[in-house]
């Protein structure tokens, strides 16, 4: 900094000629010279090789007690200590050729106190014939104390840049820095494996080739130009890694500007990587919509029960028993459905609760066996109504009303057809015979449970035990996946 007011003491002071200047530009470019000299931050001074101050600036002549307009004093009777030989040695130095920067010298102040200062200096021949070789000797002083506190600052400043450095570096967040046109000038480490980019593959390449889908481009574009007079902050973006697979980011954008001119000379842009968030939010929409569609259905259902049971009560108590323990059917399979996220659940475990509730300890009577896969939401409600008819009409006057009978109980899933059957087949009990009139049960195994899933039904009475099978087609039943 200090040889710059040097340079402007060199071209603005006693005699500086040539060029074809206009005189307008004279005087302004003198103009600012002077105030550049009068107002720097540091001593300024010129002076005759023996001493005399042609020329001071303001801070200089406070500091030795100086007037403006009578600088006649002598610089080297303001040096302590033996200020003559010093000041003579720095002109022989200078005649010499040998550079005189950084030097540590006491400045005489000129109410008695001595101020540690370093100084720079620089000899200047005249040119021209009326000069006749005269030499002036450019000096500028910066107080030791004033510079302790600009190298403190430094290393403060230079501090936080290396920590600001080593955030960016080590931050879990794709940061990145782009021209007007878009091109990558810095990214950190995290960008590059965020999206799987060599540093090689980054630098100056066009961050929206790398990682801006096609559709999304112009958007992109339009943002560059809007970050370059105002910073975005958390837009939620859609963008590509390496291998073609998207994420959704958080995006903030910023203008990196000049400290000297203020124009933006590069933008930066933060990815933060919220692919979890905007999943979770979509999913939390789907399950609100899939309550919404599950609730109008199950009040469907329970009015179809509702109605179905009334219709075949023989009393309002009947109604009561009956129409509570469907209820209570409907809601266990609920309660399997709810515990797994209404992802669906295993075909043995909806068995279990269905006709464990009924039979309690002779659980053994019932086997069960066959292809046990896990089935859909509509299916486990389907096949848990179904079940608990079959389980309860057993119990009642089936083969479980007596100690010796028992069930046999199978799921097959038929290659060819496509189909996944279940099979009911009691054995052991009372002999069977048909109802005289159908009553809910047989409404629930032969319209309701089929229609639900777009199968078909049979339902027999052979005198060794009561038959039924469930067959509907393998889409219809498995979770998404499930072979």
């Amino acid at each position: 900094m200090f040889h710059i007011f040097l340079e402007i003491v060199q071209q603005s002071d006693l005699g500086a000629s040539g060029g074809k200047k206009t005189k307008s530009r004279m005087i302004h470019s003198g103009l600012i010279e002077a105030d550049l000299f009068e107002l720097a931050p540091c001593g300024l001074a010129v002076v005759a090789p023996s001493g005399e101050i042609l020329r001071a600036n303001r801070l200089l002549r406070g500091w030795i007690g100086v007037r403006s307009g009578s600088e006649g004093q002598n610089l080297a009777a303001c040096l302590a200590g033996e200020g003559q030989a010093f000041f003579a040695s720095l002109i022989e130095s200078l005649r010499q050729d040998e550079p005189v920067e950084e030097v540590f010298a006491l400045l005489q102040r000129g109410n008695g106190a001595i101020l540690p200062v370093y100084l720079n200096a620089v000899l200047r021949r005249e040119t021209g014939a009326a000069a006749r070789g005269a030499e002036t000797v450019h000096l500028s002083f910066i107080s030791a104390w004033r510079r302790t506190e600009y190298e403190a600052e430094l290393r403060r400043g230079k501090r936080a840049a290396e920590q600001l450095a080593a955030i960016v570096s080590h931050s879990s967040d794709a940061i990145v820095s782009v021209d007007a046109a878009g091109r990558i000038l810095n990214a950190n480490r995290a960008f590059g494996e965020i999206f799987q980019f060599e540093r090689a593959e980054i630098m100056g390449a066009k961050l929206a080739d790398l990682i801006v889908p096609e559709s999304f481009r112009e958007q992109f574009a339009e943002k560059l130009k809007r970050a370059a007079l105002r910073p975005i902050k958390g837009e939620i973006v859609r963008r590509r890694r390496k291998d073609g697979v998207s994420f959704d980011f958080s995006l903030s954008l910023a203008p990196i500007r000049d400290e000297r001119t203020g124009a933006t000379v590069a933008i930066s842009a933060i990815y933060r990587d919220v692919t979890t968030v905007t999943r979770a939010a979509e999913h939390i929409e789907f399950l609100l919509r899939e309550v919404n569609h599950r609730s109008k259905n199950m009040l469907a259902v329970v009015q179809a029960v509702a109605r179905q049971t009334a219709r075949f009560a023989e009393s309002p108590e009947a109604f009561t028993d009956g129409f509570m323990a469907r209820l209570t059917a409907i809601g266990a399979s609920h309660d399997m459905l709810v515990s797994r996220e209404w992802r669906g659940v295993e075909i043995a475990e909806l068995t279990r609760i269905q006709c464990c509730e009924l039979i309690e300890s002779e659980e053994s009577r019932i086997s069960v066996s066959g292809d046990l896969i896990e089935i859909n939401p509509r299916a486990a409600e389907c096949y848990g109504l179904a079940l608990h008819e079959l389980a309860t009409n057993a119990v009642k006057y089936g083969a479980l009303s007596t100690p010796d009978g028992w069930v046999e109980l199978e799921f097959a899933l038929e290659q060819d057809s496509g189909l996944y059957r279940f099979t009911w087949r009691e054995q052991g009990g009372p002999p069977v015979s048909a109802p005289e009139r159908s009553g809910f049960g047989v409404c629930v195994l032969t319209r309701t449970a089929p229609q639900s899933i777009e199968g078909e039904s049979r339902l027999d009475f052979p005198p060794e035990g009561l038959t039924y099978s469930l067959s509907a087609p393998l889409t219809q039943v498995a979770m998404a996946g499930a072979e």
